[in-house]
């Protein structure tokens, strides 16, 4: 799958992962499922940088020092980019 672009940070999507490429060069792989039990965890919040992270880290466990060390405005952009090919690819938004 060829690279995209968010904010002008590079990302790609293949099969059922996402990848977001930061600042830093690390890449980040970000599954483009979701268990249910996650969205009711979380059901309620506003989608503010906080709740960002914690869907990422129950998405993501073993990448929370990756993100906590990015720049927020790479996290927000990675994480709109990733939602966004989630919206494509299952035809619902977070919440649905």
């Amino acid at each position: 799958m060829p690279e995209k672009q968010k904010n002008g940070k590079r990302y790609k999507v293949s099969g059922k992962t996402f990848t977001w490429t930061t600042e830093d060069g690390e890449t980040v792989e970000i599954p483009m499922r979701i268990k249910l039990k996650v969205i009711r965890e979380l059901s309620g919040r506003d989608l503010d940088a906080e709740a960002m992270f914690l869907i990422l880290e129950k998405l993501i466990p073993g990448e929370t020092e990756t993100l906590d060390e990015m720049d927020l405005n790479d996290f927000q952009a990675m994480f709109a980019a990733w939602q966004e090919e989630y919206q494509k690819l299952s035809g619902a938004s977070l919440g649905e």
